[in-house]
């Protein structure tokens, strides 16, 4: 009881403060960008002041989530292990091809998922902000001679190249909207013909500074009005997640000729799907 009273406090206060400091810096961050385009050549030294375009998310605070190993407890998390096995599910339901092509993951923490993308990838690039998550990711991947592990603040310090498969999971509703919006363009920019972009996100509140739907939606939209683009597969799993908020899917994949228009297909046959239904989660 009281650990749940203690939880939902923390909780509180997250919110509080994610919100007071988005406020707080969009002064700096429209600073930031009036810099940007005068002189893009800044765009990589201002991407290290990443409290800017994640507010209360920044890099500082994800260093000290992670001076402890696994401070999300991913590795002992049924739900958060289910959600790694939804996104190899929907890998599976689009075909995509194992030991093949260059893979982006974005967001990699200490490489749990990436030891799964690197199946689907010739190259696999991995990225995160933190130096700790990346250090412990290049111990634990150090036997996959096919994966790069690259310590990065998305999107002003994008890798180099293109991909034929981009993973985001539970990473781009940090970035503030504007961000947001840049980053968005160029991941689909980032895709080759054919290139698939994968999302995964809960819908819960956390105080971070966008949400799971709005990530979403304004995929769905990029793919709408963009005559290159494929929204390929769309779902929605309600009741997962802390307090049930949901969790969802989405692919949109990079034209490779003349296309006709389909509606997304459904997740089907998913057997992390029902685990995720049906996992207790523990929050703090």
């Amino acid at each position: 009881m009281l650990s749940a009273v203690i939880g939902r406090a923390r909780r509180t206060a997250r919110l509080a403060v994610g919100r007071v400091l988005m406020i707080m810096t969009t002064p700096l961050r429209l600073a930031a960008r009036g810099l940007i385009a005068v002189r893009p050549g800044l765009e990589p030294r201002l991407a290290e002041h990443a409290w800017l375009w994640q507010p209360g998310w920044g890099r500082a605070c994800h260093e000290r989530l992670y001076r402890r190993p696994d401070p999300y407890g991913i590795g002992i998390s049924e739900y958060e292990m289910a959600k790694y096995d939804l996104v190899v599910d929907v890998l599976e339901q689009i075909g995509a091809p194992r030991g093949r092509g260059r893979v982006l993951e974005v967001g990699c923490g200490e490489g749990l998922l990436s030891a799964r993308l690197a199946d689907y990838a010739a190259e696999l690039v991995a990225v995160d902000i933190s130096d700790a998550a990346v250090g412990r990711a290049r111990i634990a991947l150090a036997d996959r001679p096919n994966v790069v592990v690259e310590r990065r603040t998305l999107p002003l310090d994008m890798p180099a190249g293109s991909f034929d498969l981009v993973v985001c999971s539970d990473v781009l509703y940090y970035w503030e909207p504007r961000t947001f919006d840049r980053g968005l363009e160029r991941l689909v920019e980032s895709l080759r013909p054919g290139g698939r972009l994968v999302l995964l996100h809960y819908r819960g509140d956390f105080g971070q500074a966008g949400t799971g739907d709005a990530v979403h939606d304004a995929a769905r939209r990029r793919a709408l009005n963009d005559p290159e683009l494929r929204h390929e597969l769309s779902h929605t799993l309600r009741d997962a997640g802390p307090a049930g908020a949901g969790i969802r899917v989405d692919v949109l994949a990079r034209a490779t000729g003349l296309q006709t228009l389909r509606l997304p297909q459904q997740l089907h046959d998913s057997p992390a799907e029902a685990r995720l239904r049906t996992t207790e989660v523990h929050t703090s």
